[in-house]
């Protein structure tokens, strides 16, 4: 209604009883469809969107009309976003079903982050987000629904690669589901790209300060494990981890020392000794993750080392040993820790005689003055062991001798008291404890037997080690074995612990059984804990406290 009460004249003096649809059907003009009408308005979205960035007339701006606004929000299809193809988080999202039951319900909560490289059309991820960008794009795939079509999405301005890669590291950092190969990939990613920008190579320290202004937590002990696990044993690389690393690097350094000794270079020794090796065992947890081990790999290299060096595995973890606890041994101490044992030389008068270090290069036999049997257990018969046992397991066939045995043990009174229940309770520590492969008959030793190390590995990497670590030197300090004078007529030469107790004077074999009992028993087992000996609960504690009792009982009669 127009001033004055006048009509307003209708529009081209069209009457309004004609609709526009109508008028445009008889001249020719057919609708737009729905999903015509919604290409032309997503394209004017973007047209107006680039139009922001259009800098004012005469306004001295350096915006180009390709610049993002950054931090600026926008509602785009989500087909229109595409991944960020160097991701450094390559494994699965292990709950991805439950994501996108979430995202199909409530739609992306949290929005993503994209940019625009220069001279593109498309955006790409920005922060993370590849896992919930790809579920939504499944839902709209799948499912059509329109409010699935679209997010929002807030918009950075174009910083460089190394930016991006820098941002989907922390992102994916914060949630805590990178796996540690991933993380050494993506960081190494990034000082390549931040080198590649610069133009110029950056030490790890410098590498270091970079990273922290991005919020990436590390240091040079983080770095130095993932360049060795992608430069060195990459093969393994996807069931590593970080507690895994910190135990192979510097065992892998050890065995590498141990192979420069011999002249072997380092990229011999890898090539010949750690991928071969690193090659097999990803072969054989490929199927199975839980299969890796940190000492699997490790045993099937010093294995491998021992083959190419041609010396005894034990040799070599002795050697190992050795190096860790004396790093400036040289080539020639290490083959004394394990050099063969003296060969036996026949005397002119056809009696066999050996030349003993102990006697300054005299030759003698075997001593003629041995160690009678103590006089507080007279009659002692020397108990027989069965050849293998394990922790808890008894043998059905307790009277027969273990492979390097050459007393049998007649029937054992279990009367208490007296010499045969010293050796029933010896016989039930060897057996509770699984250490019949370290038992070793020696009718010259004060208690007839001395206890050597066991021959199917270290026993402090075996089940219950404690209990059998303590056992072992329940039995080793209970035989006598650690006098040298015992050892010295008790035992027969050549016999691996009567040198090592016989050497251990020597300068230049000083530490050899400290070694020894270190590689082969491990832990702290001769400082027994009060505690474990009264634990009720443990059989093996118990048989050595009533062997401790009767020995003790023994001494005072």
């Amino acid at each position: 209604m127009m001033a004055g009460g006048k009509k307003k004249p209708p529009l081209m003096n069209i009457p309004s009883s004609i609709k526009m649809v109508d008028l445009a059907a008889k001249h020719g003009f057919t609708p737009k469809s729905d999903s015509e009408k919604r290409s032309v308005r997503e394209r004017l979205k973007l047209e107006v969107s680039n139009s922001l960035n259009v800098p004012a007339p005469n306004s001295g701006s350096d915006l180009k009309h390709d610049t993002e606004v950054d931090d600026s929000w926008a509602s785009l299809p989500v087909t229109a976003v595409h991944f960020y193809e160097r991701n450094p988080r390559k494994a699965n999202n292990e709950a991805y079903a439950e994501l996108k039951e979430s995202i199909r319900v409530n739609g992306i909560l949290q929005p993503l982050t994209v940019t625009k490289r220069p001279g593109e059309t498309h955006y790409i991820l920005y922060a993370g987000g590849n896992t919930r960008l790809q579920a939504i794009r499944e839902l709209w795939e799948e499912t059509g629904d329109q409010k699935l079509r679209e997010t929002r999405v807030i918009i950075k301005a174009w910083r460089g690669e190394a930016s991006v890669l820098l941002a989907h590291m922390a992102e994916n950092t914060q949630r805590n589901d990178m796996t540690f190969w991933d993380r050494a990939n993506g960081t190494l990613e990034i000082k390549r790209q931040i080198e590649d920008e610069r133009g110029a190579a950056l030490t790890f320290r410098e590498f270091e300060a970079e990273i922290k202004k991005f919020g990436l937590q590390t240091d040079l002990r983080t770095l130095s494990m993932y360049r060795f696990a992608v430069e060195k044993i990459a093969d393994v690389g996807p069931w590593l981890s970080g507690l895994s690393v910190r135990t192979i690097q510097p065992r892998l350094n050890l065995l590498l020392k141990l192979a420069n000794h011999h002249d072997i270079e380092e990229s011999a020794f890898y090539a010949e000794v750690v991928t071969p090796t690193a090659k097999a065992i990803a072969g054989m947890v490929s199927e199975d993750a839980h299969a890796f081990s940190a000492d699997l790999f490790l045993g099937r290299c010093e294995a491998s080392m021992s083959v190419r060096l041609e010396v005894n595995e034990r040799d070599i973890g002795k050697m190992l040993t050795a190096m860790e606890r004396f790093p400036d041994m040289t080539l020639e101490g290490l083959q004394r820790i394990c050099k063969p044992q003296r060969p036996v030389e026949p005397s002119v008068g056809g009696t066999q005689t050996q030349s003993t270090a102990e006697s300054g290069g005299q030759v003698q036999g075997k001593s003629s003055e041995p160690i009678s049997p103590d006089s507080r257990f007279p009659g002692r018969a020397t108990p027989s062991i069965p050849a293998a046992t394990e922790p808890g397991e008894r043998s059905q066939k307790a009277s027969s001798p273990a492979p390097h045995s050459t007393v049998s043990l007649p029937p054992i009174s279990t009367e208490s008291g007296g010499p045969d229940r010293l050796m029933t309770l010896i016989q039930q520590v060897l057996v509770s404890a699984g250490l019949g492969s370290c038992y070793e008959p020696a009718p010259g030793m004060p208690m007839g037997y001395c206890m050597g190390f066991p021959k199917d590995g270290p026993l402090d990497l075996k089940e219950n080690a404690q209990s059998r670590q303590a056992a072992w030197w329940v039995l080793a300090m209970a035989s006598g074995q650690f006098e040298a004078d015992a050892c010295r007529s008790g035992l027969d030469d050549p016999n691996e612990w009567r040198t090592l107790i016989l050497e251990e004077g020597s300068q230049e074999t000083l530490g050899g059984l400290e070694l020894a009992i270190q590689h082969n028993i491990g832990g702290q087992g001769e400082f027994l804990p009060i505690p474990w000996l009264l634990n009720p609960d443990n059989p093996i504690a118990g048989v050595c406290l009533e062997l401790l009792s009767v020995i003790r009982g023994g001494a005072r009669s």
